[in-house]
């Protein structure tokens, strides 16, 4: 019999924390924190790709931010978003899936349209997947999921976790393995909290734009030392 080996990541979650304190801490615009965070996004991707991960997921936008930022940090974010997905097309030549988790309806309708149009470039590439959650909750996540559920007609009975996991926004994609959260919180924030049942949980100090390939190396190197049973 083979054992499943846990300690191999298939699937990296982060938590792109940190970015306006990177600015404060500079004297720069809090603003300018979020720009900074676009370019660390696109050199972890690449990195997350050498590494040989399959799917990658970041923590662009959660509910709470959409409901409390100012509008102008909004408008700054919705603004990064398109441009991001216009640079991004250059992932398509290196077979680089880009996908959304999360209520993109809320977003302006150009947001979307941009958001929409790099998903659909890339969706039959096979290397990495990386999701871009945008005004996505872990509660707000099951939410919708019940409601596709309830929608479809399940009988009572039938509804198990594989259900429920398929109806989320990561369906068909495997569990968390490896968190990461920059910035120095150590919290949760319902960040991917049905996927994260077994996800081996790495918080550090260094924020997100100043987060390097050697600091996701740290927290690969972390990972493989970790004792995972998964309940075994």
């Amino acid at each position: 019999m083979i054992e499943e080996n846990f300690n191999t990541i298939k699937h990296l979650a982060i938590m792109m924390d940190g970015n306006r304190r990177w600015a404060t801490e500079r004297g720069l615009p809090k603003l300018m924190g979020h720009s900074e965070g676009t370019k660390t996004l696109k050199k972890i991707i690449r990195a997350v790709k050498e590494r040989q991960i399959p799917y990658l997921t970041v923590w662009a936008l959660s509910t709470e931010n959409l409901k409390n930022r100012s509008q102008e940090e909004l408008n700054h974010l919705f603004f990064l978003f398109e441009k991001v997905a216009d640079e991004f097309a250059e992932l398509n030549k290196e077979n680089i899936r880009i996908n959304t988790i999360g209520d993109l309806s809320k977003l302006p309708e150009k947001t979307q349209g941009k958001l929409n149009e790099i998903k659909e470039l890339t969706k039959s590439n096979t290397g990495l997947t990386v999701n871009l959650a945008i005004n996505y909750g872990g509660r707000d996540d099951l939410i919708r999921a019940v409601k596709k559920i309830v929608a479809a007609k399940y009988e009572v009975q039938d509804i198990d976790e594989q259900i429920i996991s398929d109806h989320l926004d990561t369906a068909q994609q495997p569990d968390i393995d490896l968190m990461i959260r920059t910035g120095g919180h150590q919290r949760f924030s319902g960040y991917l909290i049905w996927q994260s049942i077994y996800a081996e949980l790495y918080f550090t100090s260094v924020t997100w734009p100043a987060f390097t390939d050697e600091e996701l190396d740290k927290s690969i190197d972390w990972f493989k030392l970790q004792q995972r049973n998964r309940g075994k």
